[in-house]
């Protein structure tokens, strides 16, 4: 029980806001509806000359804007989930930009070329609802609304652990808004092609040169913070364990029980994040150039040949002036290369992959009349997302960007389960004396002679981006065989075998994965914790006190000496996993009668990825099968274009179709499947049939996305973004009622 008298005033002040429950369950006791308009407009333009001389321009420029809003379930006070899409509390507008030109000439009967030039540009901004009010400061959190910078203005995020209350506030997790948020992404490109056709070669090569450039302002963390409140603080003390395997600095105790609102209650902060940018100006820019060429053979009225190469170059990004950018690495330094500074160029000295070569290779032979055989394998290249080679890390890293990331053990070394807070909401009528009463002040570090900072900062308290020291696009092998036979004038049928190789890709399901996480190796014995992680206490920073937060020092006791890493760094864009699948699919067409036919095909195929959960201890324990593919596929579709209307134009036909799809995938074991069929009526109308016998139909309104009938049982436990099991509802085409809950 606590007392009335150590009672946080800041937590009671937040809990009398929260209005009255509406239910009377003990846990879901708060419904609330709302929504959220979501505007769409979008305008293109062309224009097509022919000139003389074969030669033909064109021109055309689209425009788009995009408006979505909503409002907060507990109001402008407490934030929460809001009534838009997806959740949206605040708003997000977007517009974008696409202009393309050119021209083709046929300079020959045998000699055509083609230019193209396009350009484009995404530009979305995402505000808080409350972006214009320092609503952390009137609730009495000290810290985190900070004047003169409005980007720290709204609300933090508040987070309980186990759920004792639904997260409230702004950000990213309760409301869906990465907020606030500017972006001005854009590339140019030039393009040309040409083809020449020489007896029985036609011949192809041309050049594709790119420029990207990008401006990102993100708030992934809450720049008002994000506070995690964790029943660690206030559960029992059971007794000592003096030599306890995971008892480092003695007394220690065994702890049980606690609850995250008690510690919400006393205002111990658990775990405190944020975003924070000394610039609104860091952006990033790349150069993409690409040559191929390619020709297709035909040896023989039997045999075609296709084949060529192509080669793509990823530059390293560079940062747009000095200071710019940092460049985290744990391959090298250990550090991170602060662009333009000591011997760091603006694109950090990260080396350029020049071997990005992907041959393609097609055979097409007629070895029957009515029996065709077709091979084909290729290689292609890309720079992955979010990160990966470029935009969102090297201007997300100190000195621009600081994420502050700070937990118990970052506080006391000693708190190894996160069991001491970081910071109290107010010092006064707490039991825990001598902590402050805010989140330690944002200090962005300079480099040092050798333009480095420490990973993690000086202060070994920021999670930064990191990144190999050389380019690594991702790369996939591609083959197939194909045979295809005709049986009758109206049949026909294939057997293919599909394969592919991913390499320097995802591991997991993300760009980026955990690289130090603690190793099983050792656990139950009396070393730390920490001890386990692969990098801990691997990079020493001379210059660096650890009493004093600071660096550029000289003649720092070894003690005193700031060392890493002890902590988790969730954000290594490693690009170093790959990825196997392989499939037979059979497919089988038949014309039936003038207006009715079908296609039926079965995909059987087994696919394997490493998942990111201890990819950086063992790989081998985080490889298997990948969560997302369908062992067993069977698709059949059926298309009947009925007897009337005029001339059979478009317009007056009518197009009924039948699709059963079924899958069945094996998860450490257990087998998965599921089975739905459809029925097509018209354009856009649709309807869902159960796939019980004597099948009947479920009436849908036109334009109306696809509905889950009552009695459709679907024993799948993912379809999509909604999970779970037995009897129940599908929300139609991704949109759906939404309750919330506190």
């Amino acid at each position: 029980m606590i007392p009335v008298a150590a009672l946080s005033p800041v937590a009671v002040k937040i809990l009398s806001l929260f209005p009255q429950p509406t239910t009377s369950d003990q846990r879901n006791n708060f419904l609330v509806s709302g929504s959220g308009p979501f505007h769409g407009n979008s305008f293109d333009g062309r224009g097509d000359y022919q000139a003389p001389g074969n030669l033909h321009i064109f021109g055309r420029y689209t425009r788009a804007y995009y408006s979505l809003t909503g409002s907060p379930a507990l109001g402008i006070g407490l934030g929460g989930q809001g009534g838009g899409i997806g959740g949206l509390s605040g708003s997000s507008n977007i517009h974008n930009h696409s202009l393309a030109a050119g021209f083709d000439k046929a300079i020959s009967t045998t000699l055509l070329t083609d230019f193209r030039f396009g350009w484009f540009k995404y530009n979305p901004h995402s505000i808080k609802p409350d972006a214009n009010v320092q609503a952390a400061t009137a609730l009495g959190l000290n810290g985190l609304n900070i004047d003169g910078t409005p980007s720290t203005y709204g609300l933090p995020v508040f987070v309980l652990n186990d759920g004792t209350l639904t997260d409230f506030g702004d950000g990213l997790d309760p409301s869906r808004c990465n907020c606030p948020l500017i972006e001005d992404e854009h590339q140019y490109q030039f393009v040309n092609n040409w083809t020449k056709i020489s007896g029985n070669h036609a011949m192809k090569f041309g050049a594709d040169l790119r420029f990207a450039h990008n401006f990102r302002f993100p708030s992934d963390a809450n720049r008002a913070g994000q506070l995690s409140f964790n029943h660690n603080e206030t559960a029992n003390r059971l007794g000592t364990s003096v030599a306890g395997p995971q008892c480092t600095t003695p007394p220690c105790f065994n702890q049980e029980g606690g609850l995250d609102i008690a510690s919400f209650l006393l205002g111990d902060v658990s775990h405190f994040e944020r975003f924070a940018s000394v610039s609104q100006t860091a952006a990033e820019s790349q150069k993409r150039f690409f040559l191929y060429a390619q020709d297709q053979f035909r040896m023989s009225n039997k045999l075609t040949v296709t084949y060529g190469i192509r080669w793509e170059d990823y530059f390293p990004e560079s940062v747009n002036a000095k200071g710019n950018g940092g460049f985290a690495n744990i391959d090298r330094e250990g550090a991170i290369r602060v662009g333009g500074f000591g011997p760091w160029g603006l694109n950090g000295n990260v080396r350029n992959y020049v071997g990005a070569f992907g041959p393609r290779l097609g055979i097409a032979y007629q070895l029957r009349p009515k029996t065709v055989v077709r091979i084909g394998y290729g290689r292609s290249f890309d720079i992955g997302v979010f990160g990966s080679n470029f935009g969102h890390a090297v201007t997300q890293n100190l000195p621009v960007l600081v994420h502050q990331d700070i937990r118990a053990h970052d506080v006391n070394p000693a708190a190894i389960n996160d069991n001491f807070p970081v910071y109290t909401l107010n010092t006064t009528n707490q039991p825990l004396l001598g902590l402050p009463n805010a989140p330690p002040v944002v200090v962005y570090p300079t480099p040092n002679a050798n333009g480095t900072i420490p990973l993690r900062g000086p202060t070994n308290s920021v999670d930064p981006r990191i990144r190999p020291t050389v380019q690594r696009p991702a790369a996939i092998d591609m083959w197939n065989a194909t045979v295809e036979h005709q049986l009758t004038s109206t049949m026909t049928v294939e057997v293919s075998y599909v394969g592919n190789k991913g390499t320097h890709g995802f591991a997991g399901d993300g760009p980026a994965y955990n690289e130090n996480p603690r190793s099983i190796v050792g656990y139950g014995t009396a070393a730390a914790p920490d001890s386990r992680r692969p990098f801990f206490n691997h990079f020493v920073y001379p210059d660096c006190s650890v009493s004093q937060g600071v660096c550029g020092l000289a003649n720092v006791p070894v003690a005193d000496q700031l060392t890493c890493c002890s902590s988790d760094m969730n954000n290594y864009f490693g690009m170093d996993a790959s990825s196997k699948y392989n499939a037979l699919q059979i497919k089988v067409e038949k014309r039936i009668s003038q207006g009715l036919q079908f296609v039926s095909h079965y995909t059987w195929s087994m696919a394997r990825f490493y998942n990111s959960d201890y990819f950086a201890i063992d790989p081998k324990i985080a490889y298997g099968p990948m969560n997302i593919n369908r062992n067993h596929a069977w698709i059949t579709n059926i298309l009947y274009e009925l007897p009337f209307g005029k001339n059979q134009h478009p317009d007056g036909l009518c197009h009924r179709r039948m699709e059963t799809d079924q899958h069945h995938r094996l998860e450490r074991g257990s087998a998965v499947d599921s089975k739905l069929q459809r029925l097509r009526l018209g354009r856009g109308c649709q309807q869902r049939l159960p796939p019980q016998s004597g099948l009947r139909l479920v009436p849908s309104r036109c334009e109306e996305r696809l509905q889950r009938v009552p009695d459709l049982v679907h024993t799948d436990s993912r379809i999509g973004d909604q999970r779970g099991h037995g009897t129940g509802f599908l929300p139609a085409g991704g949109w759906y009622s939404r309750q919330h809950r506190v």
